[in-house]
């Protein structure tokens, strides 16, 4: 993925010209988010505490990739702004457990990943969504906040508008 410009391009450039270099507004998707602690070692300072590895908008992740997404420190040297578009299920977190319209109890881990505890076959749970646990016992807060999240709106529409957004599917073994 190449991330960085110039303008002029680098092919239009010779010893002594001057250049800008930047990264134009770009969408892309996280594909994985990284924490280090304590701070990561690179030789380079500020010390990265997390790496964001996002791809393009139109490109789907590969697992079988090696080196597909560009990481990035978010805190790092950088002038780079980030600013959030649309994480789908943002009203969950990873381990929460959930009990669906039909009853069922599911374990939600990321958004595309999805385990029913009844060990019937993959899928998504039907809206709306009943907090059952996060980390323990829900506050009552967590509970009515996932409640009116999904009180209208469907697992489908999550997909289609973070779809919409990427020009991406998940990745192959996910919804």
């Amino acid at each position: 993925m190449r991330v960085f410009r110039s303008e002029p391009v680098e092919t239009a450039l010779k010893p002594g010209d001057t250049c800008r270099v930047g990264i134009p507004p770009t969408v892309v998707h996280v594909v994985e988010v990284h924490h280090f602690d304590p701070p990561r070692v690179t030789g380079m300072l500020p010390r990265p505490a997390c790496y964001l590895d996002v791809l393009p908008q139109g490109e789907t992740y590969d697992p079988e990739l090696e080196d597909q997404a560009y990481a990035f420190d978010p805190a790092g040297g950088e002038p780079i702004r980030v600013r959030l578009l649309f994480r789908p299920y943002a009203f969950l977190e990873p381990g929460d457990e959930v009990a669906d319209r039909d009853g069922r109890t599911w374990r939600f881990d990321a958004a595309w990943d999805w385990h029913p505890a009844d060990g019937a076959s993959p899928g998504a749970p039907a809206w709306p969504l009943a907090l059952l646990s996060r980390g323990g016992e829900p506050t009552p807060e967590e509970t009515a906040a996932v409640g009116r999240a999904t009180a209208a709106g469907s697992h489908a529409e999550e997909l289609e508008r973070w779809t919409a957004l990427t020009l991406a599917s998940p990745a192959t073994g996910q919804w």
